[in-house]
């Protein structure tokens, strides 16, 4: 009967948490016929300012490589200049935060937890998610342009609320690519 018990509260904890690494796939919808400028973007520093950033640092530098390269505001967007002789050329340096609360209405949730451990439906839960950008854009090793965006999103879930993290999933997705749309979008305006 106790190892019943440990396994139940093991699934729980283990569907339980969001999982913050949500990045958005870039998508091909800009018109790289027509270039805003003729200088290459070199991605520079890209940090991520979270205790988990080693797991997926790569895969959002990738995905501010995908999504500047649709953009069509650079002919070339590259990791570093390798041995390449440019003489002019942008420089972009980046560092993400992000931030996730979630909270239970535990008047409508507590039989979950007793008598009908894992089988109570009306398990209420809010979550709010903030991400925040900050960028430098450089020209030529001179800083043209830096700010910081901030994008919030939030939402609910009704039923299974412990398990169903799906929703919460989606926000984070959306809210992350209307930040970095957000972000190139001013970058455009400053070149």
């Amino acid at each position: 009967m106790k190892s019943i018990a440990c396994s139940i509260l093991f699934f729980i904890f283990i569907h339980c948490s969001v999982d913050l690494r949500q990045v958005p796939p870039p998508s091909p919808n800009g018109n790289t016929n027509r270039l805003q400028t003729n200088l290459p973007l070199v991605i520079g520093k890209f940090e991520i300012l979270s205790a988990d950033r080693g797991v997926y640092t790569d895969a959002w530098r990738m995905a501010w490589k995908g999504h500047l390269t649709s953009s069509g505001l650079f002919p070339n967007v590259v990791a570093d200049l390798g041995t390449e002789t440019i003489t002019e050329y942008y420089t972009i340096d980046v560092e993400m935060k992000s931030n996730f609360q979630d909270k239970y209405n535990w008047w409508y949730s507590w039989p979950v937890l007793w008598p009908f451990t894992g089988i109570w439906p009306i398990q209420y839960r809010e979550g709010e998610y903030t991400v925040e950008f900050k960028y430098k854009l450089f020209k030529n090793k001179s800083i043209i342009k830096e700010e910081t965006i901030t994008k919030n999103g939030n939402t609910s879930q009704f039923l299974f609320g412990l398990y169903k993290v799906r929703n919460f999933h989606r926000m984070i997705e959306e809210t992350n690519l209307e930040a970095v749309r957000t972000c190139i979008q001013n970058l455009s305006e400053s070149l």
